[in-house]
Parts: structure tokens; C-alpha cells; sequence
């Protein structure tokens, strides 16, 4: 599975380095709201705005991905990202939490992500052959899911022992280590020479993407899967450490355990996600990957014992990761490489503009007397319709 290739190891090295820290951001910043407010609805809301920038810059960012030097934008994205740290730290360490604040310092680094992730995942072409496409899909995932099982453990124990104002420092580093390894990728040639983004250019780059997107129905059904996948999805993943240990009170280490067993899921199928993804017909792997997420998120109403919880979520982990192996390996197939950047930008728009909303009504429905149960079962019944959906819609005929 693993590719033999200098530059997409250093890409999977700035990945790793990069993840570890979005790991620790991720436990710190809700831990931090949580021990000063007790409040599922502003962690919740908190997690929900970092999505809101997917939304806002997604096509931007696709733009920037099909014009500009993807390495540059990456390096230039990183950097800053450490800038902006600080100042959710500021915000954090106030001994009352200003939230308008804290929502525009959340946002401002979360609008990083949408900006240099179509370079990310358009870069891959540029440095693998098309045979080796799945493979490396199925390697960064396999990255992203070893993480899934480390990172809570590893990030939950640094928060625990530093602090997590400290783990939030540590993430300020991880940008720019990420950036040192990023200057070894090959500089690209082609687009040394910057274009000029005028408005005219920038709004016919965006045109040209989502009318692409929107006229191959097969790639446009997808994003739709995965909108109504991650409004279910972040019902329950928004308010995961509220749940454990607020509701069940579950020490954070049990509670992170949880998440560390749930991530072995996706490990194991990103081992095995290229052999799969090469077995199967595309429509019915990704139908069936979702209406099986969807059966799973429902056993969680079974036990609240945290070794089950994360047994299950290692179920719904490894269908969820089948289900973005082939649909990144279908998208870069099929795609034009010279519009992959925008089409990649403008489908994760599309899917990603449903995790604010979901992450907020789940936070709704908890702060308005509703029960985890509630969240659970709608959560779970929706996602397994949503694959019901899939198996009908174009996507499923691929």
C-alpha cells in the first residue's frame, strides 16, 4: 500500500506533523469551554463555526489550487496559521470568555484549512502516478487513522499533564515544523509566475469549477451524500466529550481511550481501503459503506460502557474511512487535473456546509432538556437513509 516516492513522503511527513497538531486542538478547545462554562452548547457552536469557513473560502481555495503553486500555498497557509494561534490563546486565557471574540479567532483559523486543502489534495496528481492513485488515498488515510487511534491517547494525556493552554502552544509549533518539511517538495515550474487575480478571472475560475461539479451528476451526488453524512455525523461527534464527560462522567482518559479504540476502525481500513476500493463497484461501495455507518451509529444506543462505545465507533469509523477512500479515488479519476483544485473545493463546499448546522442542533437539542439517546437515534436513522438515497441516486449506478 505504502508508495515508494521522496516527494509524497514528504507530503505525508508535513501531514502527520500537521495532524498531530489538529489533534491537540481539537481535545484542548473544547476541554478549555467545557471546564470554564460546563456549556454543550458553546463547545458545540465552537466546533460548528470551525466549519463555517469550508462555506465561505472552499472556492476560493479551489481558485488558488488550479492557478497558483500548490506548495507555496501550503507553506504560506502554515505560516499563517502560527500567527493566528495567539490569539485564540488571548481569547482562552481571559478569565471570562469573551465568545465573539472566541468565534472570530476560532473562525480566522479555521479559514485556513478550506484555503490550502484543494492544493493538498490536488498536489497528490502532481507527484503520483494515476496507477498509485488509491494507494496514496489509502496512505494518508491510513496516516490520518493511525492518529485516530494515537491522538486522543497521546493529545488527551498532553492536555491533561500540560495544561490545555500549553497543548495549544505545541500546536503553534506543529505549523511551523510543517512548513520546514514542505520546502522540500519539488518547486512547480509551471506556475512559478504568479497569475493575476483579478475579479474577473477569480469569478469565472469559480464558474468553470461548480459548473463542472454541478454537470457531472455522479461527483455532484456525492458531495450530496456526504452532506447529509456529516449533518448526522456531527449531531454526535460535536458533543462527543460533553457526552463522556459531562453526561456519563467518564475521567478524560476513559473518554479518550473511547475515541483511540474507535479509531482502530479506520486504521484497519485503510490498510486494506486500495484493495477494496479496486474490488467494488464505486456506486455500491459507497452506498453501502454508508447505509452500514448509519446501522452502526444506532448499536451506540445499546451501552454506555466507554470499551463499547469505542468499539462501535471503530464499526463506523472503517465504513466512514471506505467511504472517502473511494470517493477521493473516483473524484481524481474522473476529474481533469487542470480543474481537480476547483472541483475538489466546491465538493467539500457542498458537504461540508451541513457540520455547522448539524454540530449546532445537536448542541440545541442537549441544552434544550433533550437526551444523547435523541441525538443518537436521529443521527444514526439519518445517516442510513441517506446511503438508502445514494444506492438511487447516479452515484449508485456508477
Amino acid at each position: 500500500m505504502f508508495i515508494k516516492n521522496r516527494n509524497f513522503s514528504y507530503l505525508c511527513m508535513a501531514f502527520l506533523i500537521s495532524s498531530i497538531g489538529d489533534w491537540l486542538y481539537r481535545l484542548a478547545l473544547p476541554i478549555i469551554i467545557l471546564s470554564k462554562t460546563g456549556s454543550a452548547y458553546h463547545a458545540a457552536t465552537v466546533f460548528g463555526i470551525s466549519f463555517i469557513p469550508w462555506i465561505v473560502f472552499s472556492l476560493l481555495g479551489g481558485s488558488f489550487a488550479d492557478n497558483y503553486a500548490k506548495k507555496k500555498i501550503l507553506i504560506i497557509g502554515n505560516l499563517f496559521a502560527a500567527l493566528v494561534v495567539p490569539l485564540l490563546l488571548f481569547t482562552l486565557m481571559e478569565k471570562e470568555i469573551n465568545f465573539s471574540l472566541l468565534y472570530v479567532a476560532v473562525f480566522i483559523l479555521s479559514s485556513i484549512d478550506p484555503l490550502i486543502h484543494p492544493s493538498f489534495q490536488s498536489i497528490i496528481p502532481e507527484i503520483v502516478e494515476d496507477k498509485k492513485f488509491a494507494e496514496a488515498n489509502a496512505t494518508i488515510q491510513t496516516i490520518d487513522n493511525t492518529l485516530s487511534i494515537m491522538g486522543p491517547l497521546v493529545g488527551g494525556s498532553l492536555v491533561t499533564l500540560l495544561g490545555g493552554y500549553n497543548a495549544l502552544w505545541i500546536d503553534l509549533f506543529s505549523f511551523l515544523l510543517t512548513v520546514v518539511i514542505l520546502v522540500q517538495l519539488p518547486r512547480d515550474k509551471n506556475k512559478e509566475v504568479q497569475i493575476n487575480f483579478a475579479i474577473k478571472k477569480l469569478t469565472a475560475d469559480v464558474i468553470e469549477g461548480a459548473s463542472y461539479s454541478l454537470r457531472e451528476k455522479v461527483i455532484f451526488s456525492g458531495s450530496v451524500m456526504f452532506f447529509f453524512t456529516n449533518f448526522a455525523l456531527n449531531m454526535f461527534e460535536a458533543n462527543f466529550i460533553y457526552y463522556m464527560t459531562k453526561l456519563l462522567n467518564y475521567p478524560l482518559f476513559e473518554a479518550t481511550l473511547a475515541m483511540s479504540i474507535g479509531g482502530v476502525g479506520s486504521l484497519i481500513a485503510g490498510f486494506g481501503g486500495s484493495k477494496i476500493v479496486n474490488h467494488f463497484k464505486t456506486g455500491v461501495l459507497l452506498s453501502s459503506s454508508t447505509i452500514l455507518a448509519g446501522l452502526s451509529t444506532l448499536l451506540l444506543l445499546v451501552s454506555t460502557n466507554y470499551f463499547y462505545i469505542g468499539v462501535v465507533l471503530g464499526i463506523i469509523s472503517f465504513f466512514g474511512t471506505i467511504n472517502v477512500i473511494t470517493y477521493f479515488t473516483l473524484r481524481q479519476r474522473t476529474v481533469p487535473k487542470q480543474i481537480l483544485g476547483r472541483v475538489v473545493s466546491v465538493t467539500r463546499m457542498v458537504s461540508y456546509a451541513s457540520i455547522p448546522v448539524g454540530s449546532w442542533f445537536g448542541g440545541v437539542l442537549l441544552a434544550h432538556g433533550q437526551s444523547m439517546f435523541m441525538v443518537i437515534l436521529l443521527a444514526g436513522s439519518l445517516r442510513t437513509l441517506t446511503g438508502v438515497g445514494a444506492k438511487f441516486s447516479p452515484l449508485g449506478k456508477e
